[in-house]
């Protein structure tokens, strides 16, 4: 019985809040006069959307419904042109009786905590939404309560209180089941009515089952989303072949040829899906073998190039799938791009080794040191790679459908320019050799 755990301080506080339910609040905090009757409308207004959403509309009615009216005079007072002293005397009306209903929702929480917990987890469910006449019925019976609560009398509560509670915990869990299982109770009640447990059996019982299942979940906990959306889906799906199933038994087959159709049908699939699978596969190796045969090539011609040179004279390496050479015995005089005789030796052997290895393509860098202007750097960095790429055009190891030259200028030091020998690194040439695919 709810009424035997209520403390008698509590009765007693309830009994003397009686005078609550006069014309005027028990007790009244006046508005300054000072005041601007248009905000503190707007705060009484405010102070109603928060009391509602504490519940206290159901909590507290009586108190709650008198601040509504205060306000409400208040606002025709304030549009019939009356003073700001009698629109501030309702506001403060209306803001007193909140302030009781603010007590008394907090003796009633105290008195009805199940009932509360009830209602909120009823609300969360959108049961107010989605089944409007029995909320509507509930709020009926828990508004008596409240109301009699308020006036000190706990028989109501004391009576109802536990009907109250199942009523919203009903509700609650007919909430979610509609809300999650609408459209496959919709699906089965639309089979049911070509007769589906007749014609189809095997189909109907699978989505019933599944059907049940869910709203088993939902009754033992309504709130356990994860696991009740799951079972929904389950059962939304079930629900959804049945009435596939249903069709083709009515167009002339046996529920037991459409069954084994979709048998077959799901081996097929999962057929295609292994030779995908496999294939796939088979794609992945063939990608893989390729790419480590062009990567064993792509060392080996490194290596051969390398061969050619002594390591003061060009350092090889890999980047980004190709081979860089980075002739270092080659220096250009400051401000020349002509190769002159010292640097025949090294262009033959670069012209060799380059023609050794027959390569897809080849791009020919030029660089600069950063003195002097950067515009003509520039372009003394294309001459100079030019006239590589003339060397090697000449002498046979391209042709020019497959090289490129480039001036970088001194965009990409790989010294220190602060120093002679920097700059001296600096002015120099990168051989860029993209090799042939391996077959």
């Amino acid at each position: 019985m709810f009424s035997r755990q209520i403390p008698a301080i509590l009765v007693l506080a309830f009994a003397t809040g009686f005078i609550g339910c006069a014309s005027t609040p028990p007790t009244v905090t006046p508005i300054s006069s000072t005041a601007n009757p248009a905000t503190e409308i707007q705060r009484t207004q405010a102070m109603i959307n928060e009391a509602r959403e504490r519940q206290i509309d159901v909590l507290s009615p009586t108190n709650f419904n008198k601040a509504e009216d205060a306000l409400k005079k208040a606002i025709s007072k304030k549009e019939a042109g009356k003073s700001s002293e009698d629109v501030l005397e309702q506001l403060a009306y209306a803001q007193s009786w909140l302030r009781d209903g603010v007590n008394k929702s907090q003796l009633a929480t105290m008195q009805m905590p199940e009932i509360e917990d009830a209602r909120r987890g009823a609300l969360n469910a959108r049961a107010n939404e989605l089944l409007p006449k029995e909320w509507a019925k509930t709020g009926k019976q828990l508004e008596a309560a409240t109301k009699a609560l308020e006036k000190g009398s706990l028989k109501t509560v004391d009576k109802k209180g536990a009907d109250i509670v199942a009523e919203y915990r009903k509700l609650e869990r007919d909430a979610v089941a509609k809300a999650v299982l609408g459209r496959a109770d919709e699906n089965i009640k639309f089979a049911e009515k070509d007769k589906a447990e007749k014609i189809a059996p095997r189909t109907y019982n699978a989505a019933t089952m599944r059907y049940d299942n869910a709203r088993k979940i939902i009754d033992a906990n309504p709130r356990n989303t994860e696991v009740i959306n799951q079972a929904a889906a389950d059962a939304t799906r079930e629900s959804m072949h049945l009435l596939e199933v249903t069709s083709k038994v009515k167009a002339g087959n046996t529920e037991e040829l459409v069954l084994q159709a979709e048998r077959q049908q799901r081996a097929i699939v999962n057929l295609k899906k292994e030779n995908n699978a496999a294939e796939s596969e088979l794609n992945e190796m063939a990608r893989q073998q390729q790419e480590l045969a062009r990567s064993q090539a792509l060392v080996t011609q490194a290596a051969s190039i390398r061969r050619q040179f002594k390591p003061n004279e060009a350092e090889v390496f890999t980047q980004n799938g190709r081979v860089m050479v980075r002739l270092k015995a080659i220096q250009f005089p400051p401000n020349q791009a002509t190769l002159g005789p010292k640097n025949q030796a090294m262009m033959k052997k670069v012209n060799e080794a380059i023609e050794q290895v027959g390569p897809a393509k080849v791009i020919v860098q030029g660089h600069t040191d950063s003195t002097g202007n950067p515009n003509r750097n520039m372009t003394l960095s294309e001459q100079r790679a030019k006239s590589v790429q003339d060397y090697l055009v000449a002498n046979g190891a391209v042709t020019l459908d497959n090289v490129e030259s480039v001036g970088v200028g001194s965009a990409k030091p790989v010294s220190d320019n602060k120093t002679a020998s920097g700059r001296a690194k600096n002015r120099r040439i990168d051989i860029i050799v993209e090799p042939l695919s391996p077959r």
